[in-house]
């Protein structure tokens, strides 16, 4: 990623701050979504705000929202949400950890080397130590404690780093939400997630391209047991971006499948969960047959007995 400006590349530092990550869906047809007007154009970026409306025979009936658009040739482009600034701020409290009860957990020599290679400015070297670090932290802490998601972190960085980009943004996918949860939107770590996801999504071109990447990993995946962790978090971030390109149908049925193997009371599989409901609504906001039947088995695997659930 290019960092030279201290933006989200392509975006100028200015207009980073003032908007948002966001991922648009691809629609077809004459129901979907189109953004109107051109306005307020950056002079170190080049990118302009715009009006995106939801569409019913090409016209517009209702605003989604206002957006920085870079247009990258043809009808491609990326794009930030503008950010609306709360009212009021609320200062978090900084999450305790149960790292205090484990303090050898500090001085394991994979999570020091992970941490000297890290200063260094050499993630490559520190990914394998941060990666068994992980595995000691998570034998005795839980996935969402806050020094495990400061590792998870690294570890995901550290793939985005080793240009890694379809395991880097299952990691950042899983980890975003968990992140907002526990340090708050706002915070450091959770904006440096964010952020990465987008750099990510820049590097392999879009919605199409990611899930075709997505699903070659998760066939590499097919070795593992059907519960493993990578194989549901990479096949999580594949069914998103089937819900992205717009295949519902796909993506219902492999966010179901995650959430049929997860375990149950793991914190990833609430985020698991959010993602599956998620694609049953928009299902049912579409009302197609298959989709609908599809969510209705969804439906039963969310809230059926013995269904995995969160703590």
């Amino acid at each position: 990623m290019n960092e030279e400006r201290r933006g989200v590349y392509p975006f100028c530092a200015p207009c980073t701050a003032a908007s948002e990550v966001w991922r648009a869906t691809e629609t077809a047809g004459p129901m979907g979504s189109r953004f109107y007007g051109h306005r307020d154009v950056c002079e170190n970026c080049g990118s302009s705000v715009r009006t995106l409306y939801n569409t019913v025979l090409w016209l517009p009936v209702s605003k989604v929202g206002q957006y920085r658009i870079i247009p990258t040739g043809g009808r491609t482009y990326v794009g930030r949400k503008v950010a609306t600034l709360p009212v009021q701020t609320v200062v978090r409290r900084e999450p305790v950890s149960a790292l205090a009860n484990h303090p050898e957990l500090n001085s394991d020599p994979a999570y020091k080397q992970a941490e000297a290679y890290w200063d260094e400015h050499e993630p490559g070297q520190a990914l394998p130590f941060y990666q068994s670090a992980l595995t000691e932290r998570e034998k005795v802490l839980a996935a969402d404690d806050p020094a495990t998601l400061r590792v998870r972190l690294r570890v995901a960085q550290g793939m985005l780093a080793t240009a890694n980009y379809g395991r880097a943004i299952a990691w950042f996918e899983l980890l975003t939400p968990q992140l907002t949860e526990v340090f708050g939107p706002h915070h450091e770590l959770t904006r440096a997630a964010t952020e990465a996801t987008t750099g990510a999504r820049l590097m392999v071109g879009g919605p199409r391209s990611e899930a075709q990447l997505l699903a070659d990993i998760v066939a590499a995946d097919e070795k593992l047991a059907a519960e493993d962790p990578q194989l549901l978090r990479d096949r999580a971030a594949l069914g998103r971006a089937l819900l992205a390109c717009g295949d519902i149908s796909d993506a219902l049925e492999a966010l179901t499948q995650v959430v049929r193997d997860a375990t149950p009371g793991h914190p990833d599989t609430s985020v698991y969960r959010s993602a599956l409901a998620e694609a049953c609504e928009i299902a049912r906001g579409r009302g197609k047959k298959r989709e609908l039947q599809l969510a209705e088995t969804a439906r039963q695997v969310l809230t059926g007995e013995g269904a995995p659930t969160s703590m």
